[in-house]
């Protein structure tokens, strides 16, 4: 698997021989700081860090006044400690997310900026995504735990094909099976894992959430592994479906609820609850919407895509790469400047009309936002909107079966997700207003007792009891990177 690893060099000062012994005592005497620790595996600790994917804080602050019964996630919240909300990372989509809380950092640095890869308009529309490890670029939360000897397990994260965790259910699909099969997730898994996981049971549940939730219960009574990741996405696709907040939503995080309930449950049943900590985690929030723009139909009209007799693309200056509520515009020929201000003044002037464009961010936002590095611009959806990806029709049209939408800017209110620490490491009856996403990996490590060597986040203390975060390495100068 590809990381670019960035050890730390120790630099070591040579005293010449001709300095007085004043001099050196002076010396000696400057540095008499404590010496630098270094984190040591805790082979005895466990930490299950379960996603639900697109959950809303207000399903664990407000669960009453939305009708709601999730009887575990109220537990873990009254029994530990929890945020009423996360800032997560732009743009607020799953792939990106998820893998911002196993490195520490954005998505400009880890590599995964989107949850589909970029095709150009011209070129075969495979509709493939993030799968695959290989695409990291940096230290990874289970790449440290099994540097350290310490057993990990993994079942739905995204990123995960391929990468070296101990027990492997990793999250992929094949786009063009509709319903998706399984099929490459057994071709990826560690090998017979799959197979003797689920000749255990499902419970009668045979939802992919189900099934998950069933592995996940199997590694833990059989493998006791010291880090687990668990994501479980039907409420995500509910949200979508329906919006948030709605019955069928409200039906679907019930259901999660009950799969965290089990979860729980397999650590005391498998002889770990007591030193296990639960990091309940969620990667974006909720929007409503009720209508889609179709930045590429805009971009065909003024010539920047030429369409063919039959509507398909045949060549291409600027394209847009959408994300729900968020879109980067990418340029074929980064340097074209003149398409780069065609581009810039068209969606410019659509922002400022008060449509379906909230803000338009320039590469100096994008960087600062440590977001697509490739874009030449971001585009932020206006309140009621997401972005599409057709090439022809109307540029703005009712959504129809999409009530839902994530991707926005992170500052957004209805784009914060959900944290909650639970367990044997939790500060119980701590909260905090708002926390980091890019905080949530290194959390986890020093709940290990271990430490990312160049993470931009730090560990959660107000949410952990005191003494758990090891010593953490001096943060590096951050380098100017060009974007």
């Amino acid at each position: 698997m590809y990381r670019v690893s960035r050890s730390r060099t120790l630099v070591v000062t040579f005293v010449c021989s001709f300095l007085t012994p004043i001099l050196l005592a002076a010396s000696l005497q400057t540095s008499q700081k404590p010496p630098t620790q270094t984190a040591q595996p805790r082979r005895d600790a466990h930490v299950i860090m379960i996603s639900i994917d697109g959950l809303v804080p207000d399903y664990y602050l407000e669960p009453a006044r939305l009708g709601l019964k999730v009887p575990n996630l109220v537990k873990m919240k009254l029994g530990g400690a929890y945020a009423e909300g996360v800032e997560g990372i732009f743009p607020t989509v799953t792939y990106p997310a998820h893998t911002t809380m196993i490195t520490g950092v954005r998505p400009a640095v880890h590599g995964i900026v989107q949850n589909r890869i970029f095709e150009a308009p011209t070129e075969p529309q495979t509709r493939e995504w993030y799968w695959f490890a290989e695409a990291l670029k940096t230290e990874t939360l289970w790449g440290m735990a099994k540097k350290a000897g310490l057993v990990t397990a993994n079942v739905g994260w995204p990123v995960t094909v391929g990468a070296d965790i101990d027990y492997n259910v990793p999250e992929i699909a094949d786009p063009k099976e509709s319903p998706p099969t399984g099929k490459r997730t057994a071709q990826y898994s560690t090998p017979g894992l799959l197979a003797k996981a689920l000749a255990a049971g499902s419970g009668g549940d045979n939802t992919t959430d189900g099934r998950r939730t069933a592995i996940s219960e199997f590694v833990i009574n059989t493998y006791k592994p010291n880090l687990m990741l668990i994501h479980v996405i039907a409420l995500d696709d509910a949200h979508h479906k329906n919006g948030p907040r709605t019955p069928a939503a409200i039906e679907v995080a019930e259901r999660m609820d009950g799969y965290v309930g089990r979860i729980i449950e397999a650590t005391r049943k498998a002889g770990i609850f007591d030193q296990t900590t639960f990091l309940l985690v969620s990667d974006h929030g909720f929007a409503e919407v009720n209508k889609k723009f179709e930045p590429n139909v805009v971009l065909a009209r003024e010539n920047l895509i030429t369409l063919g007799a039959d509507g398909q693309p045949t060549d291409w200056k600027a394209a847009a790469w959408p994300a729900g509520g968020s879109c980067a515009i990418v340029l074929r020929d980064p340097n074209d400047k003149e398409t780069a201000a065609k581009v810039t003044s068209i969606f410019t002037r659509m922002a400022a009309s008060k449509g379906p464009i909230n803000r338009v961010l320039n590469q100096a936002e994008i960087k600062r936002l440590g977001s697509i590095p490739t874009a030449l611009l971001m585009l932020d959806a206006a309140p009621g909107f997401s972005f599409g990806e057709e090439l022809t029709g109307p540029e703005i049209h009712d959504a129809k079966d999409y009530r839902g939408t994530h991707g926005q800017l992170p500052s957004r209110a209805d784009m914060r997700s959900g944290l909650i620490v639970y367990g044997a490491n939790a500060r119980v009856g701590a909260k905090m207003a708002l926390a980091r996403m890019i905080d949530i990996g290194p959390t986890a490590a020093a709940l290990l007792g271990l430490s990312f060597s160049d993470a931009e986040g730090t560990p959660i203390a107000e949410l952990l009891k005191p003494g758990v975060i090891p010593p953490q390495p001096p943060k590096k100068r951050k380098k100017k990177r060009d974007s």
